[in-house]
Parts: structure tokens; C-alpha cells; sequence
């Protein structure tokens, strides 16, 4: 059985430059709508040759699989401009 290392993390300064969740709180609510779960595949790494994995809209279950940056840009593309255009046909 391995133990996992438990790091503590400094309340004054946020880790490896991300925003203090005080300064998230204060902006706009995220609209789950627009959420998504982005799954990289394990040999996934900063050469885009091993850029891959999977992603799914929350909200309306579309899922598909990606084999480079740009694959996964359509698609949060397609999505997000699916909600933009059913947000407007509701008006």
C-alpha cells in the first residue's frame, strides 16, 4: 500500500501561478453550460506529434476523441456555438 505525499499549500500565494480561489468567487458564475471534461491520454506531453485524449460537454453528454490541439479546439468550438445559437433562439 503507498501513502500519498501531502503537500500544504500557502493560503498568501497561490501554487505555480494560479488565481486565488477569493479572486474566482468575486467574477461572474460559470455557466455549466459551458463546462467540459478535457482527458489527456497518458503519452500526451508538449510535442503536439503526442497530443491526445478525449472530451466531453457536461451538459449535453457530446464526447469525442482528439488526436491533436486543433481537433480539440473544434470541437469546444462546435459546442460552445451550439449553446450560443440555442441561446438565441429562446429570445
Amino acid at each position: 500500500m503507498t501513502k500519498r505525499r501531502q503537500q500544504k499549500v500557502s493560503k498568501k500565494e497561490p501554487e505555480r501561478g494560479l488565481t486565488p480561489i477569493s479572486l474566482l468567487v468575486e467574477e461572474a458564475p460559470l455557466s455549466p453550460y459551458r463546462a467540459f471534461v478535457v482527458q489527456f491520454r497518458e503519452e500526451t506531453g508538449a510535442v503536439v506529434e503526442h497530443f491526445a485524449g478525449r472530451v466531453e460537454h457536461m451538459t449535453s453528454g457530446h464526447a469525442t476523441r482528439f488526436r491533436s490541439p486543433e481537433e480539440l479546439l473544434a470541437f469546444l468550438t462546435h459546442a460552445l456555438n451550439d449553446i450560443n445559437t440555442s441561446d438565441s433562439s429562446d429570445e
